[in-house]
């Protein structure tokens, strides 16, 4: 017969005893969760690293205020929209003169103080000086994810506890994640807030790109690949045997358990003798 589970078509003949069933099975069973635990590990690490690398976490539109001494001057009669994009590290242009020119785009100072939010400044320009808050916590969590894949790829050739250790990484990574992008929201809409309590007219608007959608994603796959890894470590470590090895003081406690159990039953003989 064949048997299907999470893994690569594994023939069974008729002949084999029930024990050498369900061993097979088994390693069956971890083959696949080491696969599974593998791409979801892979998989966080690279929407991550897309992520913190590209320009697209936010995209922004807002009208140009020139001044009306200025239109009279240079017969100004229509409006100007500048639209653009911010990541973590940089800030661009788009769609300049209907997309004649070319993007144009320039670094996010992390060295100046403050966060951003001047008089008659651009509320553009302010959300991207109030995000730099955020920025690190992405960072680190991309730094996490990367240890987290090394030991996860060493602890499933040795087979011991460095996959756990992995789990928990990998639980660090996307809470790290998680704070960052809490961070960088509150960040918006308190610039946004803050600017519209001080105009009339809400002429500002924004909307999240593929960028934050993808770190979104990333902090959903590292929470299950830290539940695949507890899973490959416990599917790989079923016996006491082994888990006396890997939890320091588990074998003294199982003995005396052992014992007190024996001393037990041994007390309960003698009494149904008497």
């Amino acid at each position: 017969m064949f048997i299907y589970m999470f893994c690569d078509i594994v023939w069974y003949s008729t002949d084999c005893s029930v024990y050498e069933l369900c061993t097979m099975a088994i390693k069956c069973t971890t083959y696949g969760i080491t696969v599974l635990s593998f791409a979801l590990g892979a998989t966080t690490l690279g929407m991550l690293a897309l992520a913190v690398s590209t320009d697209s976490w936010l995209y922004m539109s807002e009208p140009v205020i020139i001044a009306p001494e200025v239109r009279e001057l240079y017969n100004i009669t229509q409006n100007f929209v500048v639209e653009v994009r911010s990541g973590l590290w940089r800030v661009c242009t788009i769609n300049i003169a209907d997309g004649q020119e070319p993007d144009h785009c320039m670094a996010i100072d992390y060295t100046q103080e403050g966060n951003g939010r001047l008089e008659g400044a651009p509320t553009c320009m302010t959300i991207v000086g109030a995000i730099r808050v955020a920025a690190p916590l992405p960072v680190s969590a991309l730094i996490l994810c990367m240890v987290a894949v090394i030991l996860h790829s060493i602890g499933s050739i040795h087979g011991d506890r460095k996959t756990l250790i992995a789990a928990s990484l990998y639980i660090l990574s996307g809470l790290s994640l998680a704070v960052g992008i809490v961070l960088y929201i509150s960040a918006i809409n308190d610039e946004v807030g803050y600017r519209s309590s001080k105009r009339a007219e809400q002429t500002f608007v924004y909307n999240y790109g593929w960028s934050f959608y993808t770190a979104g994603i990333a902090f959903i796959t590292s929470e299950m690949a830290a539940v695949v890894c507890v899973t490959l470590f416990l599917q790989r470590h079923m016996k006491i045997d082994d888990l006396e090895k890997l939890v320091p003081g588990l074998h003294l406690k199982i003995r005396t358990r052992r014992f007190s159990r024996r001393n037990y039953y041994s007390d309960c003989h003698q009494t149904l003798i008497i």
